[in-house]
């Protein structure tokens, strides 16, 4: 288990990555807290991008209100609140969540294949979709998540706690999903090796084994055609170059862009966009600089990079 803390510039986050016993299920889990903070109104957002992966989310404290898709942050843009224990499914374009001061919850995220295992949900039905945990969870599901609202002595307990209690639930739903182990240091590349994975169980599974009926198995264990699948692993790809490169102070998007295949920068900048709702400058100054893009850190830090404090 690896525990990561952000700058101090930052409202404080810890990560975890899952035991060996859970790490074909839970990719990661991250803490944020914003308890004790006076945050202006300016830093309470929080943005997401496109992700192929589902996530159980517990706000132990303060509310948090869903922004439309492709609205400003502004205070009069239209959101709905979302309820203390929710369930997000993959995710095709970017969101924003506002969350009022004093916010303290949790994410849990999940591989979507181990998700439509371990819930039974079908991942057609939650794409694009943020839904009360309540309506969707099966019971014994609901009753780990729930426990992380218990009084725990500090959040490694709390996590480490639903760590052993989802671990006999995985294990009795697990089926043959596999994948490979990987150290933490190569954990920023773990997304390409569980696609690889997948299509390969896709191509095992059943009596069909054509390229078109793995596909569709693909799909309905993620939601999510193979092509998108590869175009998340790229963009995570272009994600942890950039990260790297700003290690060395030597970000260049032209040769980012062309190291990744993409056809031109024009293309490179479509694509950032697409995912992140940004501009690869504009993200890049935002990692840096801004709390609302604490979940990037967060997922730099996971993969072993140490940014830089608040410029």
């Amino acid at each position: 288990m690896l525990i990561v803390s952000s700058p101090s510039a930052f409202a404080p986050v810890q990560t975890w990555l899952p035991p060996w016993g859970l790490s074909s299920c839970i990719r990661a889990v991250m803490v944020r807290s914003t308890v004790g903070l006076d945050l202006p109104a300016s830093a309470r957002w929080a943005h997401y991008p496109v992700s192929p992966t589902c996530s159980l989310n517990g706000l132990f404290s303060g509310v948090a209100d869903l922004l439309d898709v492709g609205a400003a942050c502004t205070d009069d843009a239209p959101r709905q609140r979302v309820s203390r224990l929710t369930v997000t499914g993959p995710q095709t374009r970017p969101r924003t969540v506002y969350y009022e001061n004093r916010a303290h919850g949790v994410m849990v995220i999940f591989y979507p294949d181990a998700w439509h295992a371990l819930s039974g949900t079908t991942l057609a039905s939650l794409t694009d979709q943020v839904l009360d945990a309540n309506t969707v969870l099966p019971r014994d599901l609901l009753q780990v998540s729930q426990r992380m609202f218990e009084p725990a002595a500090d959040d490694d307990q709390r996590v480490k706690r639903f760590f052993d209690d989802l671990m006999p639930i995985w294990k009795s739903r697990m089926q043959d999903i596999r994948h490979d182990r990987w150290s933490s240091h190569e954990w920023s590349r773990a997304l390409n090796p569980w696609v690889e994975s997948l299509a390969l169980r896709a191509a095992a599974t059943g009596w069909g084994r054509s390229l078109r009926q793995s596909e569709r198995r693909i799909k309905e264990w993620t939601g999510w055609p193979l092509r998108r699948l590869h175009g998340s692993v790229r963009g995570e790809a272009v994600f942890f170059a950039a990260m790297a490169a700003l290690m060395d102070n030597r970000v260049d998007w032209a040769a980012i862009a062309l190291d990744h295949g993409f056809s031109d920068q024009s293309h490179f900048i479509r694509e950032i966009r697409r995912l992140t709702g940004f501009t690869p400058e504009a993200l890049r100054h935002g990692i840096l600089n801004e709390e609302a893009f604490w979940s990037y850190r967060a997922w730099a830090q996971l993969a072993g990079y140490s940014l830089p404090s608040r410029l």
